[in-house]
């Protein structure tokens, strides 16, 4: 296989990896909005920066070596805005 062979199967296969990826963050928005509805209901404020923090240090523990922590902070922070905009749109 030549170079761009190997190029083109590699790229197939994040292809394949961003499909995964994108319909578990749909699935992750959905759950977002459903507690949204909770907090709603409940009088609950929609920004939880503890939570959050949670999440970060738990991959930044669990990637020790792998990623840094503000590479993780990176790929959440947008995730984040959109669970936060879709839960306020819940009001």
């Amino acid at each position: 296989m030549d170079s761009i062979e190997k190029i083109n199967s590699l790229r197939k296969k994040i292809d394949e990896l961003d499909d995964q990826m994108i319909d578990l963050v749909v699935q992750r928005l959905a759950i977002a909005k459903e507690i949204g509805d909770i907090k709603e209901t409940n009088g609950i404020e929609v920004i939880d920066p503890y939570r959050e923090s949670q999440i970060i240090n738990r991959f930044a523990e669990k990637l020790a070596g792998t990623l840094e922590k503000k590479d993780i902070t990176a790929i959440f922070e947008p995730i984040y805005s959109i669970s936060k905009r879709l839960q306020k749109k819940s009001k």
